[in-house]
């Protein structure tokens, strides 16, 4: 289009050929064609080497385009740009003549220009640039799946030896802890998470095997001694000294019994985590009625209380039961001639301490101090005793849990056992 230039007398066309050899070539060639009037103005010399050897006009208004698909005179398909312009004026023809390029172009006819070439090149590489994405695209995917495949599963490898080791471990079974030795870092946390909840559960499993053999011991004996007065009975039926003594005889073993079910009643009653009802309670006032209903025989019991205010909102069959047990425990396992001492004073957090002492009639270790508040542990592992049977203190236990108090013992010079409560 630059080429074209108008004066006053004609339209001058400044094209050669050996500058742009793709419109005069066989090799790849390009069309282009001019208008003027609707007649052929000029054209490439491309367009005389096949029998169609002329491009479609389109009428568009000046200065638009526009852009169309084609088949090409050498049959190729192609793409045609069409646009309708008017030849420039070279500025030293409208000083000569004096006119301005307005007035100028009124004048002038506009000329129709269509510039064709071939696609078939682009089209082939579009084709191969989507074959080429489309192939990446399918390597890409199946590279990722191999990679990601073995990345997991070379990463689950620890996870299947915990399982597997995880599997060989029941309660039974000596191996009570997994190894972390060659785990990563990020199942360090869990593997000693699961040996703790391991160690955990084989304490539990362990302290029920001997819960349960210390309950069948304890309703063992009167069974069988309700079992051998009922043979001796029966065999001598006409024994005066057997028949005076059977009914109170049946009476005491029955009364035993019934003690044993109710202590391991209470026991489970008190672990079973039910919330109990609070109310004001005086401990003064309440720990003085254990006093008077626990000691018959008026054993020397002192007293002491440095609290100004002994009133708590606390559930009153819990603390009962704590205080209770806990008297009944310093009163029976104390020589007669000893003093019991029992205190309440606060502490610097604004909490009640309660704290009963006596002197132990039994040599208790650090270890018998450790298993003090567990259910039917007896010091006397014969059991010889008829009247306790180890519940007492693990049901204080259970209670001081379910309350949230804190309670301890330690043995203190003189064979001083001092139980703490903190409320």
């Amino acid at each position: 289009m630059t080429l074209v230039s108008e004066d006053t007398e004609e339209i001058e066309f400044d094209f050669a050929d050996e500058f742009m050899p793709e419109f005069s070539g066989f090799n790849d060639p390009e069309y282009f064609q001019l208008w003027l009037n609707e007649e052929i103005f000029e054209r490439s010399q491309t367009l005389d080497i096949f029998e169609i050897n002329s491009l479609p006009k389109l009428s568009l208004p000046i200065n638009t385009s526009s852009i169309t698909n084609i088949t090409l005179p050498d049959g190729r398909s192609g793409r045609m740009y069409s646009t309708t312009f008017k030849p420039q004026i070279e500025s030293d023809v409208r000083e000569d003549f004096g006119i301005t390029k307005e007035e100028f172009s009124k004048t002038q006819q506009p000329m129709s220009l269509a510039y064709a070439i071939s696609n078939e090149n682009l089209n082939q590489i579009l084709w191969f640039v989507d074959i080429i994405f489309l192939v990446t695209s399918i390597i890409a995917i199946v590279a990722v799946k191999i990679i990601v495949f073995n990345v997991v599963e070379r990463g689950l490898i620890p996870l299947v030896k915990l399982n597997d080791d995880l599997k060989q471990i029941n309660l039974n079974s000596q191996i009570s802890t997994i190894s972390t030795d060659n785990l990563p870092e990020e199942l360090i946390s869990i593997a000693s998470g699961i040996n703790h909840f391991i160690s955990e559960n084989k304490v539990l499993y362990s302290r029920e095997k001997r819960i349960t053999s210390d309950i069948a011991h304890e309703l063992k004996t009167p069974i069988a001694e309700l079992l051998s007065l009922s043979e001796v009975a029966i065999k001598f039926p006409h024994e005066r000294q057997i028949s005076d003594t059977y009914k109170s005889d049946v009476l005491d073993i029955a009364q035993r019994l019934k003690n044993i079910v109710n202590g391991i009643l209470l026991l489970q009653k008190s672990t079973s985590g039910v919330e109990l009802q609070k109310t004001d309670v005086n401990i003064e006032s309440l720990l003085k009625c254990i006093i008077e209903r626990e000691n018959k025989s008026a054993r020397d019991i002192r007293l002491s209380f440095n609290n100004p205010s002994t009133h708590m909102h606390i559930s009153e069959i819990a603390i009962d039961t704590i205080l209770s047990n806990l008297v009944n425990n310093a009163l029976f396992y104390s020589p007669e001639d000893t003093p019991i001492s029992i205190s309440i004073s606060p502490t610097i957090d604004k909490k009640m301490m309660i704290v009963i002492s006596n002197t132990s009639t039994h040599d208790y270790s650090e270890a018998d101090l450790e298993q003090f508040f567990e259910p039917l542990w007896q010091k006397d592992n014969s059991r010889t005793s008829s009247e306790r049977y180890g519940l007492g203190l693990a049901i204080v236990k259970s209670y001081c849990d379910n309350i949230g108090a804190s309670l301890s013992v330690v043995l203190e010079p003189e064979k001083q056992v001092v139980f703490t409560i903190l409320l």
